[in-house]
């Protein structure tokens, strides 16, 4: 609105002018040329005004901005929470009555009771904004419950070292955190004393080795300009280097063709061998893969169990797989394999 009122302003001052030149023009007090001088002396005159309004907005943004920048170093009462023990960590974790909060007041989880094994593969799933995230930030203390008991190896989360937690945790997002550095920079992240050959050997299991190479500064290239799906596989190459117990994927997939796809999925079902692997996805065979499933719908656990049984149910699960797989037009693809047998067993 206050830039509409400066634009408005500036226009009538152009018109006024012109009004008034153009009289004293017909009366000859003035020549037709002196419109334009004025109108041009009025901009000359305006831009530093201008100037002055944008400056002033931008120091209006910024004590906007520094008030919460402030508040956050102000707030020593609000430091991360941290335990102290560091015990040997299995990947067994125990949700027990679980609820939580957001800021704005929004309840995203609703009495979730779950017990995720170790050595086994765990899937979440349900519509976007069941709570599944959300879980998965509870579980790397991100956030704290409003209530209820979160256990790991029968361990309250909240006495075990955060940093020493996260350590443990190989966290792969939809959307990774590629930070201003090389690509061999990013990697190591996940292991920051790891050699170049174990930094290339990560890259070559999140299938982006051939491609790194191609560039023209190789592993010394701009991480950050790379695509979206390249840096989806630099931050999984940096999971595969960090080599942890547990491991958190939330859409690992998501920004990647069908062929990367599939190539990931086959260095993913080597590593998920021996941890606890709890995945999030909308992928059929990722899902079908899980050694066991919790369906969420609206921030609580609806369904639990093994694919099979859960699909025979007839419930919340049925229905998004049956979806997944409509949208993927899975029985027009089987007729086109069928069709190909076909010709092969003919041929």
């Amino acid at each position: 609105m206050f830039d509409g009122l400066k634009t408005f302003i500036e226009q009538i001052g152009i018109v006024l002018i012109i009004i008034l030149t153009a009289y004293f023009v017909l009366n000859g007090q003035m020549s037709i040329g002196m419109i334009m001088y004025h109108v041009l002396l009025f901009n000359n005159v305006s831009a530093p005004i201008r100037s002055l309004h944008r400056i002033y907005d931008e120091v209006n943004d910024a004590m906007i901005y520094s008030e919460s920048f402030f508040r956050i170093l102000e707030a020593d009462h609000e430091i991360e929470p941290s335990g102290t023990l560091k015990p040997a960590i299995h990947g067994l974790f125990e949700l027990k009555n679980v609820e939580f909060y957001y800021p704005n007041g929004h309840h995203a989880l609703k009495n979730i009771n779950m017990l995720i094994q170790p050595n086994k593969i765990t899937a979440l799933v349900g519509l976007s904004g069941a709570g599944k995230s959300t879980l998965i930030s509870l579980l790397d203390k991100f956030y704290q419950p409003a209530s209820g008991q979160i256990k790991l190896d029968g361990i309250h989360l909240e006495q075990i070292d955060t940093q020493y937690l996260r350590d443990h945790i190989g966290l792969v997002l939809q959307k990774n955190h590629i930070f201003q550095g090389s690509i061999f920079e990013n990697i190591r992240y996940g292991k920051t004393d790891a050699s170049l050959e174990q930094v290339m050997d990560a890259a070559k299991k999140a299938s982006i080795h051939e491609q790194i190479l191609q560039l023209p500064q190789g592993y010394d290239a701009d991480a950050l300009q790379l695509s979206g799906g390249q840096q989806q596989r630099i931050a999984l190459a940096r999971m595969f280097l960090k080599n942890p117990p547990i491991i958190f994927l939330d859409e690992p997939t998501a920004s990647l063709d069908a062929i990367a796809s599939e190539q990931i999925k086959h260095s993913l079902d080597q590593i998920k061998q021996g941890r606890t692997v709890i995945i999030i996805s909308h992928s059929l065979s990722q899902i079908i893969d899980a050694d066991y499933t919790y369906v969420m719908k609206e921030g609580h656990i609806a369904e639990h169990g093994e694919h099979e049984a859960l699909y025979h149910q007839d419930g919340v699960y049925k229905q998004i797989f049956d979806a997944m797989a409509k949208s993927l037009n899975i029985e027009k693809i089987a007729k086109t394999f069928e069709e190909d047998a076909e010709e092969e067993t003919h041929s």
